[in-house]
C-alpha cells in the first residue's frame, strides 16, 4: 500500500496531509484486525490470488482446446477435399437421364450410363458440388457423408438420406 502511495504522492496527486492520514488509517486498521485478523485477510488475498490465476489458467486451456479443434477441424476439410479431388467422377455420359433437385431448386440431370444409374439409385454413389466450385460431381456415399458433416448443401442427392 505504502508504494502505491508514493507513486501517487510523487504525481501528485495526494499532497502530504492526505498521505499522513491515510498512514493514520491503514495503522488503525492494523490495531482492529489484530494479528490474527492480519493473517486472515492475507489469506483471503492469497486465495483471491490462487483463484483468480486458476481461472487465468482454465482460459487458456479452454482457449487451446478450441484453437486445437478448429486447427483438427481444418485438416479434415483439406483431407476431405483431397479425397473428392481423386475419388470423385465429374464428367459423366450415358443413354440414361438421372434428375435431381439442385441447391436452387432447379430440376438439372446428369447423362449416366445404366451401371451408374443403379449404383446411385442404390445410394453406393451420391451427386455433389464440389468444394473447389460450383462443378457436380459423383462421390462414393462414405465421402458425400462426410462432406454433408461439413456443408450439408453441397449434398445433392443421396438415395436413401443423408
Amino acid at each position: 500500500m505504502g508504494d502505491l502511495r508514493d507513486a501517487f504522492k510523487k504525481a501528485g496527486l495526494i499532497d502530504e496531509k492526505t498521505d499522513r492520514r491515510l498512514k493514520h488509517e491503514e495503522r488503525l486498521q492494523k490495531g482492529e484486525l489484530g494479528r490474527e485478523g492480519l493473517a486472515q485477510k492475507q489469506q483471503q488475498e492469497e486465495a483471491e490470488r490462487h483463484r483468480r490465476e486458476e481461472a487465468k489458467r482454465a482460459d487458456a486451456k479452454a482457449a487451446q482446446q478450441k484453437h486445437d479443434a478448429a486447427q483438427k477441424q481444418s485438416e479434415r476439410w483439406k483431407k476431405l477435399v483431397r479425397e473428392l479431388e481423386a475419388q470423385a467422377r465429374r464428367g459423366t455420359s450415358g443413354p440414361r437421364r438421372f434428375h435431381y433437385i439442385d441447391a436452387e431448386g432447379f430440376l438439372p440431370y446428369l447423362q449416366v450410363d445404366d451401371e451408374t444409374g443403379r449404383r446411385l439409385e442404390a445410394g453406393e454413389l451420391a451427386i455433389v458440388r464440389l468444394p473447389d466450385g460450383d462443378q457436380v460431381a459423383l462421390a462414393p456415399r462414405a465421402l458425400a457423408q462426410e462432406l454433408h458433416a461439413f456443408e450439408p448443401e453441397r449434398v445433392l442427392f443421396v438415395a436413401g438420406g443423408g
